[in-house]
């Protein structure tokens, strides 16, 4: 007997189990499709009319369902044209204003508090709600691609999480049916798109994971399924946050190794585990230079990389380089070799002298080249981090090669093969995941970077401690890099405890001229460096936000971070301008147990 694929679902024991309708758990285009086929947990659906099979796969991992689909064009005509192509649609038996919905703005940078960069959004009693991909086409660039959903506003109720395995246009919809029911439905963005006789399209997976016990147990249950299930490893093992620095800001096209061997040699101080050379350090600077990744701007570098990457191994930290290889400036290297392998974009970004040009990944032969040239690199300079940038939004890319942005199917095929093959040749090299700032923050994306660099806000510390903070209720601390950043010659000032503690809330990093400081500074920091290491394994396991989300910098903020087995925890707590006392309930300890509380870094029993 046939089971249809919703049903299979139902049939885990799962929390919501009672809720899920009877379905296919797909929608493509409103059209009719019917069961035809099943075997263990594949199933196959067709619509008759169009020739069209929807092949779906459920992979359980506890109580999370990975849905994968592909759909296939098994007709002799074109298909019609699809404008929803949704490979999750669940039905659920209860209204859409029963339901409480918890979502986060992407990885923006704004000089305002509080930032609108991963601002929480709570909401019930809604009779709809979509969050999207920014128009332009980054991934997180307007919500996060993720979204926990309680059956209720009960304190303890069930819910669900998901998101989808895809870096390029998406939405998520809630709504009703008109009928007393819900749906959720989730899916790429796309705009009449046809499939060719024989064609077919592997449809983004869906992560969709279930628990019990309200919004505190949904965070907890989402970072843990992303930090064991998705976030890439290094090495074979779960990655936890390094401590790194990068001379961007604070430097910027300023580098060169003279400057940088001074960094450098501080960095090591202050026990740095790696050291990144960012952006500049190839001929024509950023922005106009990118593109240019056959050679090192001897201005900077006489002797090239080699002599200062090994120089940074001898200082005992790992040598770190950035990369943009998704879209070069006009007059490169890589541009004017290959012009047919890149389109003119429009100039979006007001830092941009002149408009850039988009790689197109979606070619075998081009994926080989990015793969043989920055391999080369790696291998060459013993690279274990990079920077894998991408300062450019997407949409008028794939609007120029097919208004029906079909192309994002094979471009994310193809970016995913990139890095995939370079992690696998180069199993020493850590990524870090950016987009000016964090603005591709997926789980396409996650499956393949060991941080992000989650924010180009990097110079106020409230700001900083707000993204970090509100940030991990929805994703594991070590993908959330933020960094103590030194502007040229700036020296001491400013540069206190809360500006390090305001970005411990996560992975922590230096940037720019921190040779500038006293001996005094390096010291503190040293030691607050330490401290983060100590507890650095907790960034990746339980949060709680222990106070309401402040809404001006001078109020209170407290998070916690908690291992899973409730022997231990991390209390951050920011008592603002307004100072006095409060008491703060802690979460995920042991009632019974007797706990040793110490203030850091003294490392006093309070």
């Amino acid at each position: 007997m046939s089971v249809e694929f919703t049903e299979a679902i139902k049939r885990q024991g799962l929390p919501l189990a009672g809720l899920i309708e009877a379905g296919s758990g797909f929608r493509i285009g409103g059209l009719p499709f019917v069961l035809t086929g099943q075997s263990a947990d594949h199933w196959q659906h067709t619509n008759v009319q169009h020739d069209l099979v929807v092949d779906s796969a459920l992979q359980m991992r506890g109580a999370c369902a990975i849905i994968t689909r592909r759909l296939r064009n098994e007709g002799a005509q074109t298909s019609p044209p699809l404008d929803v192509i949704e490979p999750l649609y669940l039905e659920f038996g209860q209204p859409a204003e029963r339901w409480r919905h918890i979502y986060a703005n992407g990885g923006t940078a704004e000089n305002f508090y509080p930032p609108s960069a991963y601002r929480t959004h709570e909401c019930s009693r809604s009779p709809s709600l979509v969050i999207e991909s920014h128009p332009q086409g980054r991934s997180s660039n307007l919500h996060l691609p993720l979204i926990i959903s309680l059956a209720s506003t009960e304190p303890r109720s069930e819910g669900l999480f998901c998101g989808l395995e895809w870096s390029g246009g998406w939405y998520m919809k809630w709504g009703g049916t008109g009928d007393g029911r819900s749906f959720l439905g989730a899916g790429p963005k796309v705009r009449g798109l046809r499939l060719a006789p024989g064609e077919s399209l592997a449809l983004p997976p869906v992560h969709l994971g279930f628990f019990r016990g309200g919004p505190a147990a949904g965070t907890n249950a989402l970072r843990r399924y992303l930090y064991t299930s998705v976030c890439a490893r290094y090495q074979g093992q779960p990655v936890l946050p390094r401590v790194s620095y990068d001379h961007w800001f604070g430097i910027d096209n300023q580098l060169n190794a003279d400057l940088l061997a001074r960094e450098a040699r501080r960095a090591a101080e202050l026990g740095v585990e790696t050291f990144v050379v960012d952006a500049g350090w190839f001929p024509g600077e950023f922005p106009e230079g990118v593109g240019n990744w056959d050679a090192v701007d001897t201005r900077k570098f006489p002797d090239g990389l080699e002599p200062f990457a090994e120089y940074v191994r001898s200082l005992g930290m790992d040598f770190g380089l950035w990369f943009e290889p998704e879209r070069a400036a006009e007059g490169t290297t890589w541009l004017r070799e290959h012009p047919d392998w890149f389109v003119p974009m429009p100039r979006t970004q007001e830092w941009l002298k002149n408009p850039p040009y988009h790689i197109d990944l979606s070619r075998r032969e081009v994926q080989d080249f990015v793969i043989e040239q920055i391999g080369r690199w790696i291998s060459r300079l013993d690279i274990r981090w990079s920077r894998w940038d991408y300062n450019v939004d997407p949409a008028p890319f794939w609007e120029a090669v097919d208004p029906t942005l079909k192309i994002q199917f094979p471009y994310m095929e193809g970016l995913y093969r990139v890095l995939d093959t370079l992690m696998q040749q180069h199993p020493n090299w850590m990524v870090e995941g950016c987009a000016s700032g964090g603005r591709r923050i997926d789980i396409g994306t996650m499956k393949r970077a060991h941080t992000y660099w989650f924010s180009d806000q990097t110079a106020d510390p409230f700001l900083c401690r707000y993204m970090q903070a509100r940030a991990n209720r929805f994703l594991p601390g070590h993908l959330l890099n933020s960094s103590v950043a030194v502007g040229l010659g700036e020296g001491d000032a400013g540069f206190n405890d809360v500006a390090v503690l305001s970005r411990m809330l996560g992975k922590l990093a230096f940037d720019g001229d921190i040779a500038s400081w006293s001996p005094q500074v390096t010291r503190r920091m040293a030691q607050w460096v330490r401290e983060f290491k100590a507890i650095r394994h907790l960034m990746v396991q339980d949060f709680y936000q222990l106070l309401p989300t402040p809404q001006t910098a001078e109020d209170w903020d407290a998070v916690e971070f908690a291992s899973h087995d409730g022997d231990e925890a991390v209390l951050f707590v920011y008592t603002g301008a307004v100072g006095g006392s409060r008491n703060v309930a802690l979460h995920g300890l042991e009632p019974m147990q007797r706990y040793t509380v110490t203030r850091r870094p003294e490392g006093a029993a309070v």
